[in-house]
């Protein structure tokens, strides 16, 4: 019998495409047959190679697990058009039987399937998509994953128990700041605890994980490589170059693995700031192709240089919306999911509660 966990949140950008793809790794190297489903796809993009409208995660996630279900049966709902038109022509129950058939097709052959819900567990209410609904449809366990913004995020948690009922009952804290750990894993634990949910793990905030490939920077900003880089390589701060080169020393010491945005004028701070390990990659702004020395001396050190047409404070605006909602892409970022989920969640017990028989490890 297939077994399914759906894996929700309470807030948007939570985690759970990372979460999905580590845990699916990890049940796959014990054994297990793994599919993946995503009925709503609520953020999409259109993806030219196949001329189609796709959710980003969904494809992305399906790719890295390497699940071969068809995209239509792994994510059956894309949002393709305004919300409140999509309201106007659907039919719950049309709607209902189309993820039915795309879930019976996705769990053939397979151990468990995990289901990565919505932007959050109410959105899709309407139509009957929410993940409320989702887990009874699908006969799922739950797993909800909680961003720790603030310690609201408890109300948060025990708002969503009164929705879902005795289905939810494994919780994981995403992207928590280390200071914080103990307190808690001692106070919110007892918490859960009493209002009938385990605290399976606590997963602390890492920057690389938060951070964007400069693959994923040009792509994002439609940006020319002036320098492209050897390897792809990951940013994780932005520093915006608006101040004289010996002012900007000081920053490019303190800054890790960061970006400079600056106009493509800045030749004399361009070229301090090639001599500075922590600098993985300069965005020049105002559509200005740096000086020849600029670009000779990226081509020695190998660090890329982006060029867009946007002036710097609109390119850092732009920088810092997707920097916020970074995803897991790339072997690198692969491999510490992964090892964030290994060390700081229980495993054992999501396998335990989902009533899997453990396999041999492959």
């Amino acid at each position: 019998m297939t077994r399914a966990l759906l894996v929700s949140s309470i807030e948007g950008y939570s985690g759970k495409s990372g979460i999905i793809i580590a845990l699916g790794l990890l049940l796959k190297k014990r054994g297990f047959k793994v599919g993946y489903f995503k009925p709503f796809g609520a953020r999409t993009a259109y993806l030219e190679s196949e001329d189609r409208v796709i959710d980003e995660d969904a494809y992305s996630t399906a790719e890295v697990l390497g699940v071969h279900d068809s995209m239509d049966d792994i994510c059956p709902v894309i949002l393709d058009m305004p919300y409140i038109e999509f309201i106007s022509q659907s039919e719950a129950e049309d709607i209902k039987s189309r993820v039915k058939r795309a879930y019976e097709k996705v769990s053939e052959g397979k151990d468990v399937v995990l289901i990565e819900g919505s932007i959050n567990y109410i959105t899709g209410r309407t139509v009957g998509l929410c993940d409320v609904s989702i887990a009874d449809l699908c006969n799922a366990e739950l797993l909800m994953v909680a961003k720790y913004t603030s310690d609201f995020v408890l109300d948060g948690l025990l708002a969503a128990k009164e929705v879902f009922g005795e289905r939810l009952k494994m919780v994981i804290f995403n992207q928590l700041g280390g200071y914080k750990r103990a307190y808690v894993q001692s106070v919110a634990e007892k918490v859960l605890k009493s209002n009938g949910m385990e605290l399976l793990g606590i997963i602390p905030r890492d920057t690389m994980l938060g951070g964007l490939l400069v693959s994923e920077i040009a792509e994002a900003l439609n940006a020319e490589f002036v320098v492209e880089p050897k390897r792809d390589r990951i940013v994780e701060e932005i520093i915006i170059g608006a101040m004289s080169p010996q002012a900007a020393v000081e920053h490019f010491k303190e800054a890790k693995n960061a970006i400079l945005v600056t106009g493509g004028d800045r030749a004399d701070l361009q070229v301090v700031a090639l001599e500075m390990p922590s600098i993985r990659c300069m965005l020049l702004t105002g559509n200005v192709m740096p000086a020849d020395i600029v670009i000779e001396r990226a081509e020695e050190n190998d660090v890329p240089i982006l060029l867009v047409e946007d002036d710097t404070l609109k390119a850092v605006a732009r920088l810092e919306d997707i920097m916020g909602k970074a995803r897991i892409k790339g072997e690198l970022k692969i491999r510490k999911m992964k090892s964030l989920l290994e060390n700081y969640v229980n495993v054992d017990r999501i396998i335990e509660e989902l009533g899997l028989e453990e396999q041999q490890e492959s």
